[in-house]
């Protein structure tokens, strides 16, 4: 049997903004906009997705997206200031 490491759902929040930066010098933005348990409890975030291509200064919406709370820390490792 697996086990995995809990995850804090502390650092994520509603309204709380997160990115990571891709190798081709985008970045993507995740905006929360709700997290829930599914049927077997596990904590799921629903967020906004947005790219931004660094040199065109171009953002383009990417829709909303689903991914576990594990997932979407590991993800998104840093935070909006």
């Amino acid at each position: 049997m697996f086990f995995r490491k809990a995850v804090s759902q502390d650092r994520v929040a509603v309204g709380r903004s997160f990115f990571r930066r891709l190798n081709n010098r985008a970045v993507e933005t995740a905006e929360v906009l709700g997290i829930a348990s599914d049927g077997f409890g596990i904590p799921h975030v629903r967020y906004e997705l947005t790219v931004e291509h660094t040199q065109s200064h171009a953002v383009y919406p990417a829709g909303t997206k689903v991914l576990s709370l594990a997932t979407f820390n590991e993800t998104y490792p840093q935070s909006v200031a």
